[in-house]
């Protein structure tokens, strides 16, 4: 899965915020690896940016550890620095 199959949507399209989450994405990804989840990415569907609380939008069912990796990566010096983050599940 590569990060430009997730789509990245930010509130008033602040390029500021479309380069923050694509740094969440790579951060995510690399804790994911460590954990050995090599299929983090593919269940993600959408991020979202709203003044600084992030929207995870899963295309499957993420398990506590999947969300607590997103958690983690928004609230990391590149993301935004706080743990607010929703998770919701699609049907695609």
């Amino acid at each position: 899965m590569y990060s430009d199959e997730i789509k990245i949507t930010a509130y008033d399209n602040d390029p500021k915020r479309i380069s923050r989450l694509e740094r969440v994405i790579g951060y995510a990804e690399a804790l994911a690896e460590h954990y050995g989840n090599n299929n983090l990415l593919n269940k993600i569907s959408k991020l979202h940016d709203y003044k600084g609380t992030m929207t995870v939008s899963w295309k499957k069912q993420p398990t506590e550890g999947e969300k607590e990796i997103l958690v983690k990566a928004w609230e990391s010096r590149i993301g935004d620095g706080a743990n607010n983050v929703e998770h919701e599940i699609i049907n695609i």
